[in-house]
């Protein structure tokens, strides 16, 4: 999707919660496009009083700048306009204008008539102000709107913000005590509009689990010079697990490494692994058998049984078998649209260093294919008891 977001009078792509939000709608692949509106300066505007002729701010000027942009918005992308103060009401004008088909609209401390009190913005809005909209069309142009106002806006009354919403047919959401939404309560994020915005995304797996850790977690992540690749805390693995079994939803693929150390088959983590195969019925795991001793362990029989049972398709692979082909052996792929890689600091003792998630085209493809190699060497194991035996004879000699 594409975002244009609208400044304000006296306002700047640079300012309150734009910054913000254009880099966590970006971080989500977004693309997003503040242009930057011709504005009165506040304090010379100021200086020369009420009875002035102003040389950049009207309409007119608005319109020939948004032009420069305008050919940009043609495509299939689906369009969302977020809107600050006189943002929502040049938004209508310029959806009427050039007839913009919208998916959406955020309108943030609207107004369609002259808020009152404050003469310098009296003088910048006026050409701004018009009873000739269209609502009928506007309507349907922007099929789905949002108008959020507060009731501690110095500059515009809540009745005006209430009236716009009803206008367009948006749904009002009132926040308290916000003000001007905007540099006057020093609002350098905006997590509702951020919030508004992601709620008309078709995201993939990946930027939903973006999108969910930092939302749980804020930007405790450490993010790579590639927005697709990001490194994450080993305590970080079981939230990153159980979110992509409650959300897959095509297959999953995953290695389990046979040395493993304390781990628990009757975790949530494994249980919604079983709970998604179950509704998938394509999720495998491939047990990496580092010692022929390590199938006789009770948590890798239990692991093993139990997995089979929930409809996952398990195989075993001797781990000195593959090796050569890959350096990193613990790893799963996920709806085919990131890897999670395991790095170890020892990969003997199986102390976990970090664990990767990676989206580029370049790392899947070189998964997938580790994968089939994976799936070439291992055996399929249907019966625990005697496919096991079977395979521990096999590899015995």
């Amino acid at each position: 999707m594409k975002f244009v977001l609208f400044h304000g009078s006296f306002g700047s792509p640079d300012e309150n919660w734009f910054p913000q939000l254009k880099r966590k709608l970006e971080e989500l692949g977004q693309t997003v496009i503040v242009p930057k509106f011709p504005v009165e300066d506040w304090g010379a505007m100021t200086k020369k009083g009420p009875h002035q002729t102003l040389k950049n701010q009207s309409l007119q000027n608005w319109f020939k700048t948004f032009e420069k942009i305008l050919s940009t918005l043609e495509g299939k992308d689906k369009l969302c306009f977020v809107g600050h103060s006189l943002g929502p009401l040049f938004i209508v004008h310029v959806v009427q204008k050039y007839n913009i088909q919208l998916d959406c609209a955020i309108f943030v401390s609207p107004f369609l008539e002259n808020p009152p009190g404050v003469w310098q913005f009296d003088l910048v809005n006026k050409t701004f102000y018009s009873v000739g909209f269209d609502f009928e069309k506007l309507k349907k142009l922007i099929p789905v709107s949002y108008v959020l106002h507060s009731d501690s806006d110095p500059y515009v009354n809540m009745n005006q913000s209430v009236l716009f919403g009803k206008a367009m047919d948006s749904s009002i959401i009132f926040v308290r005590k916000a003000g001007h939404m905007g540099g006057d309560v020093k609002l350098g994020e905006f997590p509702l509009v951020f919030d508004l915005c992601t709620t008309r995304l078709d995201l993939s797996l990946y930027q939903t689990y973006i999108l969910h850790y930092t939302n749980m977690h804020s930007s405790n992540y450490i993010r790579s010079k590639y927005p697709t690749v990001i490194h994450l805390k080993p305590e970080d693995i079981d939230d990153e697990g159980n979110f992509h079994f409650k959300n897959l939803k095509k297959n999953g693929f995953a290695t389990f490494m046979s040395g493993t150390k304390d781990w628990n088959p009757l975790s949530k983590y494994y249980k919604e692994g079983r709970v998604a195969a179950k509704r998938l019925e394509n999720l495998t795991r491939v047990v990496l058998v580092e010692k022929l001793s390590h199938l006789k362990r009770k948590n890798l029989l239990e692991q093993i049984k139990l997995d089979i049972l929930g409809g996952i398709q398990v195989y075993l692979c001797m781990l000195d078998d593959i090796k050569q082909y890959g350096t990193e052996p613990d790893f799963g792929i996920w709806d085919d649209d990131y890897t999670c890689t395991i790095i170890y600091d020892d990969f003997v003792k199986k102390h976990m260093k970090e664990f990767v998630l990676n989206s580029q085209m370049e790392s899947l493809e070189k998964a997938r294919k580790w994968k089939d190699i994976i799936l070439k060497k291992a055996i399929r194991i249907n019966n625990s008891d005697v496919d096991i035996k079977k395979f521990i004879i096999e590899h015995s000699a």
